[in-house]
């Protein structure tokens, strides 16, 4: 019976995750690279899985500097298994890519690769270990990234609090990672447009906020960003012309801080406040999402409550069968 308990969860998660993808999943997080005795690190990398069915997908790694550039290579067809608590478990194994630089084609052949997806928080965790064309010395990569999860939907800007301007559709993309036991939220402020505004059609840059955190008063994650040092390019064209083109920084002496609500796991609004430089009119965003891409399996800011969710973060009921989340624990419900 036991037996056939695990199977039935292995297949429903393995069943879950397939409906839930929609293409590559994009994981963002810190990287190492050992070449002997030196050990280069890397911040900020990003990695992508594909699953093509539910025993094998396929991973493409970053391009990675050390002792040579090696370009971005894709390992074709790494095996999988479902193991429990929803954690998707590559089992040590070999792979072997290529690259093509400057017209000619170098093998990377890789001894060791193993490594953990974990759907309930959503990270990615690998350690290649491979050989890149003629060099004579292994190189050990290892990486954990957290998904980054794209939400898109209509975006209203407020100028000075008088004039409101709108985009239908503009793309956040977010990404929800642990910092030891403190869970944290890091935003990329998308490129979008604004047209026909008091100071002609606009045009506003992208950046990204790190480290957000939740705030119980505010209902979401939030940040005070005006001493990040953060900057983004805005351009203004009026009558045909550029009246404003350059990178600028905001305004320290006014708000700038950025608030992201959730409902269950998925996101519900976005209001980003901030002043550009010395412009003399503040500015608030209010972004209202429809969501793509997948939902973490936890249930993000609902306490206790004793009610049932699927791994959507969706309020179900008692004749709901499959897994669900009872105050943040996961049950197959038959």
């Amino acid at each position: 019976m036991k037996k056939i308990f695990t199977l039935l969860v292995a297949v429903l998660s393995a069943t879950t995750m397939m409906a839930q993808m929609h293409g590559a999943l994009k994981f963002v997080g810190a990287s190492t690279m050992q070449v002997s005795t030196q050990n280069l690190s890397s911040p900020s990398d990003t990695i992508s899985f594909v699953m093509n069915d539910m025993t094998s997908g396929d991973i493409t790694l970053p391009e990675m500097k050390g002792m040579a550039t090696i370009p971005s290579f894709t390992i074709k067809g790494a095996t999988f298994s479902m193991g429990t608590n929803h954690v998707v478990e590559f089992a040590d194994q070999q792979f072997a890519s290529t690259v093509t630089v400057n017209g000619a084609e170098k093998k990377i052949t890789g001894t060791s690769l193993s490594g953990t997806y974990n759907m309930a928080d959503n990270s990615f965790s690998l350690t290649a270990v491979f050989t890149y064309g003629s060099m004579p010395m292994p190189m050990t990569y290892s990486v954990k990234g957290y998904y980054v999860k794209a939400v898109s939907g209509a975006i209203s800007v407020t100028v000075g609090g008088a004039y409101t301007y709108d985009n239908s559709n503009v793309t956040y993309n977010l990404r929800k990672y642990k910092d030891g036991d403190v869970e944290k939220l890091d935003v990329e402020v998308p490129y979008y447009t604004l047209d026909n505004t008091i100071m002609g059609n606009l045009s506003l840059g992208k950046y990204v906020v790190k480290g957000l955190l939740y705030d119980e008063a505010k209902g979401g994650f939030y940040r005070d960003y005006a001493n990040d040092g953060l900057s983004f390019h805005f351009t203004a064209v009026k009558g045909g012309e550029k009246t404003m083109d350059a990178d600028y920084a905001f305004n320290t002496d006014k708000p700038n801080n950025i608030l992201v609500k959730y409902n269950g796991t998925s996101v519900e609004q976005i209001v980003n406040t901030f002043q550009i430089g010395t412009m003399p009119m503040g500015v608030v965003s209010t972004f209202s999402t429809s969501t793509t891409g997948i939902n973490g399996v936890h249930v993000a800011n609902k306490p206790n409550d004793g009610k049932m969710y699927n791994l959507a973060g969706q309020r179900v009921g008692d004749d709901y069968k499959g897994i669900v989340i009872v105050n943040g624990k996961k049950y197959l419900k038959k």
